[in-house]
């Protein structure tokens, strides 16, 4: 199972991600936007990659992961059962994430290094 201290683990090390709370729970956050957080239980985690890519891990395997959506309208991030997603692809996700959400100038820097 995917810990806290492993989600933590993944989002600080990529650049300029802060740990802040997100409705007093841990959310990590770049540029002010956030990545990833945990729910409540600590069961499951939502990150806040792309539409696209949130449809497809929810199609292909809906065990592990579902697509969020507030008011049903607004499309939030994925739900990510964390006791059944690997390390490899927690971690894939959390990059994912970072890149929806980090400044064009910071994913450029990160990619050139």
């Amino acid at each position: 199972m995917i810990s806290l201290a492993d989600l933590r683990g993944y989002a600080m090390a990529l650049p300029d991600v802060v740990e802040q709370p997100h409705f007093r729970l841990p959310g990590f956050r770049v540029a002010d936007r956030l990545l990833a957080h945990l729910e409540k239980g600590d069961a499951h985690a939502i990150v806040c990659v792309g539409q696209a890519a949130a449809g497809a891990a929810a199609a292909d395997q809906p065990d592990v992961y579902q697509e969020v959506w507030r008011n049903g309208r607004i499309f939030v991030g994925l739900r990510v059962d964390l006791a059944r997603v690997t390390e490899e692809r927690m971690r894939e996700l959390v990059e994912q994430a970072w890149r929806n959400r980090a400044p064009r100038r910071l994913i450029a820097e990160y990619d050139n290094r």
